[in-house]
């Protein structure tokens, strides 16, 4: 049975047992029954346990493993049936065990079971140089064990001649089987380390050395009539059965899978120091022993041993150095078989056409890429030339071959054709194949770039071409004027340039659907194909949007003639598949080089011109000579609006509002001016309309909200905190957004709510009351002031300005300008005084020019006030001049 205890735990209970018999012969030697007694038993235990953990072994393994394990486990079973027998008849019977008799059957059986075991890994060794050696070491080491048998055991048995044939027989066994065991243990040490575990190995061959020596060892002392039952060699029976069972016991159980097979071992085997020194060292031994039982020592036998001693020492120093040349040569071998390995996988296995040339240009090797690449297996290039692909002749072919066969890369483009015709564009580069010194051929990887060549042709076009028409695109059509301009200026050349857009294209978006407005710009892109000369160019801005380049236009007559061409050609319904569609285009016309000379001159002149078209009643054409002034600034004014808060056109300035009995500087009124690169200045009277019906006044105003909340921090943090005024537009009040954006660039500046007032109209205040009267209280609650800007100008309602939680009303320059001239004035800011007093509200007079104006205002009790008398609007510099002119 198999202890269930750890390796660990039964090496331990291997080495406690053998120490454990000592004990008992050393406690009980002067009792010589118990010592027997303990001895047999002891001995019945020790092979019981070995067969037993033997026989676990051999349930745990596959194959012919199982058959070594099982052998081996017959042959301890067969010593524990002869250790019974011998306790049977040495105490139960009071006999000496008889010999020849049964024990020396199963002791005998018991090696026959070992040496067949022993069978299965010497059979495993195959022919060759290695297995004779093997065979060869042990005969060295058999022969001189089997010299000391025959002279120590053999002999003297051999030189009884009383003894019968049978005891004689029975006698020579025991060392014969010796030797046996002595056999089976080399040949297991050396030849089975790729069947089993170098441990497994190592405990066998220690139980089966053990064994023989103490069976030697016990036949000695027999011969010299020496042993008796229960002497010292007794215990060395049981370690070696033990450790040939403990072997057993650490054997791994094992799948199907891992049944034995002969694996070729990888590089060159370890030096194995025991087994080279134990044959030299056998033979030294048995030298020295046939010197010690000579009749004397004389100068021959001592050269004899020291010229052995020496051929021995040289074989050994002759044997370290083969290894080490075997090992320098495995090295290198496997250094040249992985990189043979390697430039095989990248030829094989590489996604391009990889081929090598000889020095006439014809194929040596080729993978299959290339094979696939030109229609062909790898076998039909060998021995044909490059040449016979190549579909273009390559320019500088010749050259480029010299250059190649000087040593010198080289990388093209071409096209091939494969066997079946099929045309290819490659990418190549050739690399000189040197072999000391001497360009013997050409290596070449060839990619096939097709498909990327294509691609290529695809994304030109499309970078130059509008997807939904064909037609040339913006870009196109910028580089196709600036080189109609180029031959212009050489030819002297009349040119037209033309802007077209759908009118209410966006109604057909909005009623039938993109796809309905797709196809009817594609119904306008063909027509104009067919409405213009070879000469002439149509491309597609984007939109509804259409521009053409259109020569041999002499004067403006033939200008208007081709416009009225174009608007005949585009003035008929459109047929979209069951839909009749009218769309007139409007048209505007701009002429090289009588309009400008420029791209962006005369592209936008164009524009212009259509903008004047469209403001005039669309469906026509009109030239930009015969625009008005006015609408074109209005429309270059709209144009530029979108462009001038990234090009940074617009700046602040500030306006003082003054305490005019005090003198005291009471806030400032941030004021935007537009510096336009070709108009200058741009008054905020004629832009801010603009830029309300345009819907650009949201974007200015987030700008100015955010300008002047910068500035009013930097005065603040300066210690100079003061007031700023912004107006609101319309738009901006109406947003739902407007509390959560002020309160967001309050918040990202850092500056005090009670710094920032917010002007709005009355106009605006009054179109959705309900809406402002909510969003001015959530502004309030911000902490900020508000002011009714321009009041008595619009239709004021007192009822909502009583609700409404304004802090200041500011009076317009329309009354202040008049309050000199007419007394009706005086009385109406009179009463607009005395009405913000009735509703807790400040009042400022705006425009303010006169010290007259100033002085009537101050006898009516306005005090606060905002004109050119006490500043223009001026830069936030002068602004910190005035504020260090007062004291912190």
């Amino acid at each position: 049975m198999r202890i269930s205890v750890k390796p660990a735990a039964a090496l331990l209970f291997v080495l406690l047992f053998t120490l454990g018999y000592y004990a008992w012969i050393a406690i009980w030697t002067d009792n010589d029954n118990v010592a027997t007694w303990g001895g047999n038993l002891l001995s019945v235990a020790g092979s019981l346990t070995a067969a037993f953990w033997l026989a676990g072994a051999a349930r745990r393994t596959l194959g012919e493993k199982r058959t070594f394990w099982t052998l081996l486990s017959i042959g301890c079973f067969s010593y524990f049936i002869a250790e019974l027998i011998w306790l049977y008849e040495e105490k139960f019977l009071r006999i000496d065990p008889p010999s020849p008799g049964w024990t020396d059957f199963f002791y005998i059986l018991q090696v026959v079971c070992y040496l067949a075991a022993f069978i299965y890994p010497f059979i495993r060794l195959k022919k060759s140089y290695g297995a004779f050696k093997l065979v060869f070491d042990i005969l060295i080491v058999m022969t001189v064990a089997a010299t000391f048998s025959w002279h120590y055991l053999i002999g003297p048995i051999l030189r009884e001649g009383k003894l019968s044939t049978l005891t004689m027989v029975v006698n020579l066994s025991y060392p014969i089987t010796d030797l046996a065991l002595l056999f089976g243990a080399m040949s297991l040490y050396w030849g089975a380390r790729r069947i089993f575990p170098g441990r497994l190995i190592v405990f066998i061959f220690a139980g089966l050395v053990t064994q023989a020596f103490v069976d030697s060892i016990y036949l000695y002392l027999l011969s010299a009539e020496s042993y008796d039952s229960g002497s010292f060699v007794d215990p060395f029976f049981m370690l070696s059965l033990l450790l040939v069972g403990y072997a057993g016991y650490i054997q791994q159980p094992e799948t199907q899978t891992e049944s034995v097979r002969d694996v070729p071992e990888a590089g060159v085997e370890r030096l194995d120091i025991p087994r080279i020194v134990l044959p030299y060292l056998n033979v030294m031994i048995l030298f020295f022993f046939m010197i010690s039982g000579s009749a004397g020592i004389d100068a021959f036998t001592i050269g004899t041993g020291v010229s052995i001693l020496l051929v021995i020492v040289r074989q050994l120093l002759i044997i370290l150095e083969n290894h080490q040349l075997l090992l320098s040569v495995y090295r290198k071998t496997e250094q040249l078989e992985l990189s043979e390995q390697r430039y095989k996988s990248m030829f094989e296995y590489h996604p391009d056409a990889v081929y090598s040339l000889d020095s006439n240009g014809k194929f040596d090797s080729a993978n299959a890429a290339s094979a696939d690449l030109l229609d062909c297996a790898p076998e039909q290039l060998i021995g044909r030339s490059h040449t016979e692909f190549v579909h273009e002749p390559i320019s500088g072919l010749a050259d480029y071959m010299g250059a190649a066969k000087s040593g010198l890369s080289e990388r093209y483009e071409g096209q091939i054709r494969s066997l079946s015709g099929r045309i290819s564009i490659v990418s190549v580069t050739h690399i000189p194949i040197r072999v000391r010194d001497r360009v013997v051929g050409i290596f070449g990887i060839g990619r096939d770039i097709t498909e990327n060549k294509r691609n290529e042709e695809q994304i030109r076009y499309l970078a130059y071409h509008d997807a939904l028409t064909g037609l040339p695109n913006r870009a196109s059509f910028d580089a196709e004027l600036k080189e109609t301009i180029e031959e212009a200026r050489v030819s002297g050349e009349t040119f037209a340039v033309v802007f077209i857009d759908l009118d209410r294209f966006k109604n057909v978006n909005d009623t039938l659907g993109h796809d309905v407005g797709d196809r009817l710009l594609i119904s306008v892109a063909e027509r104009l194909r067919l409405c213009i000369g070879e000469a002439d160019t149509v491309a597609r801005q984007g939109g509804d949007e259409f521009t053409l380049i259109l020569r041999g236009v002499d004067d403006r007559e033939g200008v208007r003639a081709a416009a009225q061409r174009i608007l005949e050609a585009l003035r008929p319904p459109h047929d979209l598949e069951e839909q009749e569609i009218v769309a007139l285009p409007s048209i505007g016309l701009s002429v090289y080089p009588i309009d400008d000379d420029t791209p962006v001159g005369l592209m936008k002149k164009a524009d212009i011109a259509l903008y004047q078209v469209k403001y005039g009643g669309r469906g026509h054409h009109r030239m930009y000579c015969e625009t008005d002034p006015g609408v074109s600034r209005k429309f270059m004014l709209e144009k530029d609006l979108g462009l001038a808060l990234d090009a940074e056109q617009f700046f602040l300035h500030y306006q003082p509002q003054i305490d005019s009995a005090s003198g005291q500087l009471k806030g400032v009124e941030a004021l935007i001016r537009w510096n336009h690169p070709q108009l200058g200045l741009v008054s905020p009277v004629e832009f801010i309309p603009i830029a309300e019906e345009s819907g650009h006044i949201l974007a200015i105003g987030d700008w100015v909200l955010n300008e002047a909340c910068r500035q009013a921090k930097q005065w603040s943090d300066a210690g100079r905190p003061i007031k700023v005024g912004v107006n609101l537009s319309p738009r901006q009040l109406h947003r739902p957004d407007i509390v959560e954006q002020i309160e967001s660039v309050l918040n990202e500046v850092g500056l005090r709510p009670d710094l920032l007032d917010l002007e709005i109209t009355e106009s605006a205040a009054l179109e959705k009351p309900e809406l402002v009267l909510a969003r001015l209280k959530a502004l309030k609650q911000l902490g900020l002031t508000l002011s009714i800007d321009d009041f008595g100008t619009g239709y004021s309602s007192l009822s909502y300005l009583e609700t409404f939680p304004i802090d200041k009303l500011k009076i317009a320059r329309q009354f202040t300008s008049k309050l000199e001239n007419r007394q009706v004035n005086r009385k109406i800011v009179s009463h607009i005084i005395d009405l913000a007093r009735t509703l807790d509200m400040s009042v400022i007079a705006e425009g303010v020019e006169s010290e007259n104006q100033a002085e009537i205002l101050r006898t009516i009790e306005c005090v606060e006030m905002q004109g050119f008398l006490f500043g223009r609007p001026v830069p936030p510099e002068d602004i910190w001049t005035m504020l260090h002119a007062v004291p912190k």
